[in-house]
């Protein structure tokens, strides 16, 4: 009988299909740990990749697909992770360590996820010390970069800073810490335009980046001048840019916290708030043109939401028990100063500072952060760790947290806690992705992040260069602690 055309039809379709299915890769390395069967849910690829293999050869990755893809040697590990969700290990750029706690603070970090961080400003011998026994393995915690003490020009606001006045102690210093060995810059509020302009300069001559905590110098100088990043959505810097330039003299000094003019001081801080919140403007021409000058210069922001919220509600407990200070270990909390849980270094430092009278700037915060994201701002995530109720790891999800309530979607949220961040820092190239030949620093969550951004909490493990860690091994003492928060304490 002669072949009909849908016979003909029939047979070169199961060619086609027998054409196209490649045989498995045959895997002949030695010394192969195999993750078999999780989702990956990486944001910087457009969908979860379902049934994923991820093969990992002591720290690195060296093959991502999906099951089936690979036949694996007879000496390979393979760990089933069916049911469990794999995401890149989360990123926080802006950790102080707490001096005195610092085994603590650094073994809670990767006990939440947490794989990189930046320390924006310690002494450089602190800092450097850190990072190496981090990465000799001494120690365990995150890979770490770190600045030295941050430029200013008033020790006397800013005493824990190194001060500088002129352009050649400004080039000195850098120099000073370049040679230190530390990986960034920091400037600090403090510190002039023309000083800032120097700096930055300078710092990228011995090809390190800056970072600034902006006061006298305006977020668009700062970006202007080259500088790669800015820290603190609701602080000074950013915050007086937001009122129309003829009222910026009267009023950048609320954010700067200092002494305002002789002639406001007939006001109670309360009402002075009332008049800065009432002159701020998303909407004018001069926040546009600050958004548009940190989409021209690739400046990268990292808000600390997180920050901002403990700092406006400092003095209700019922916000602050969100940030859950149970879960530090006492040495923690003890470098957070006496009291810490009723008062903040603010009300110390600034008696007349008025809590609920500067609240709105934090919902201002939120809506500044959103916009930025759909201008095309770069955003990382940091949160202030060492600040009082900034709970290590804690804080880096509730960051998330606040990125989704500010109305960024839940992948965009996640790309600023992973590829954002390894960009940010130079490292996108080793970390903040899963791919073939990258340090394997992930997370294998139980719940997948993408339908709950709480989810990134469900930590089941975390891998850092290839070992993994168990939540509850990192923090021994606080593995019920850990369970009632949510994350596996086996």
């Amino acid at each position: 009988m002669m072949p009909t055309l849908g016979h003909v039809l029939v047979a070169a379709v199961g060619v086609l299909v027998i054409g196209c299915s490649r045989p498995p890769e045959v895997l002949t390395e030695s010394g192969l740990l195999i993750l078999e069967g999780a989702t990956i849910v990486d944001p910087a690829r457009e969908a979860p990749l379902k049934k994923s293999v991820v093969i990992l050869r002591g720290e690195r990755i060296v093959r991502v697909g999906r099951v089936g893809d690979f036949r694996y040697p007879s000496d390979a590990t393979i760990t089933n992770v069916s049911g469990q969700y794999l995401i890149p290990g989360f990123i926080d750029v802006h950790v102080h360590v707490p001096m005195g706690a610092e085994i603590e603070a650094l073994r809670m970090l990767l006990a939440f996820g947490i794989t990189t961080i930046r320390s924006p400003g310690s002494s450089p011998e602190q800092g450097t010390h850190l990072r190496q026994r981090l990465a000799a393995g001494e120690i365990h915690g995150p890979r770490m970069f770190v600045a030295g003490r941050p430029l200013t020009s008033r020790l006397d606001l800013e005493p824990w800073g190194v001060q500088v006045t002129t352009e050649e102690e400004v080039q000195a210093e850098i120099t000073r810490q370049a040679a230190s060995g530390v990986d960034w810059i920091k400037l600090y509020r403090q510190l002039s335009p023309e000083l800032v302009t120097v700096a930055v300069s300078a710092a990228h001559t011995h090809g390190l980046k800056v970072v600034g905590h902006m006061g006298v110098t305006s977020w668009t100088e700062a970006a202007s001048a080259g500088i790669d990043g800015l820290t603190h959505s609701g602080h000074a810097g950013p915050t007086w840019e937001l009122v129309e330039p003829e009222h910026r003299e009267q009023l950048r000094w609320i954010p700067l916290n200092v002494a305002p003019p002789e002639q406001l001081r007939v006001m109670s801080m309360a009402q002075r708030y009332a008049k800065f919140l009432e002159a701020v403007d998303l909407g004018g021409k001069w926040f546009t043109d600050l958004v548009a000058t940190l989409v021209d210069h690739d400046v990268t922001v990292d808000p600390t939401l997180v920050n901002i919220n403990a700092m406006m509600y400092g003095d209700d407990l019922r916000v602050l028990a969100t940030l859950e200070p149970a879960l530090a270990p006492p040495r923690v909390t003890a470098t957070w100063g006496d009291g810490w849980a009723a008062r903040h270094p603010l009300l110390r430092q600034f008696p007349e500072w008025d809590m609920p009278a500067a609240r709105g700037l934090f919902s201002i915060a939120l809506s500044m952060v959103r916009l930025f994201h759909d201008a095309g701002v770069r955003i990382a995530t940091g949160t202030d760790v060492g600040m009082p109720w900034i709970t290590p790891g804690v804080s880096l999800h509730r960051e998330l947290e606040f990125l989704v309530s500010a109305g960024i979607p839940t992948r965009e949220a996640l790309l600023a806690a992973t590829r954002n961040g390894a960009e940010y820092l130079g490292v996108l190239s080793d970390v903040g992705t899963i791919a073939p030949g990258k340090t394997a620093d992930f997370v294998l969550l139980r719940s997948d992040p993408l339908q709950d951004i709480r989810n990134t909490r469900s930590i089941e493990a975390v891998y850092r260069a290839g070992r993994r860690h168990l939540p509850g091994d990192l923090l021994p003492q606080s593995r019920g602690k850990f369970r009632a928060s949510g994350i596996t304490s086996r």
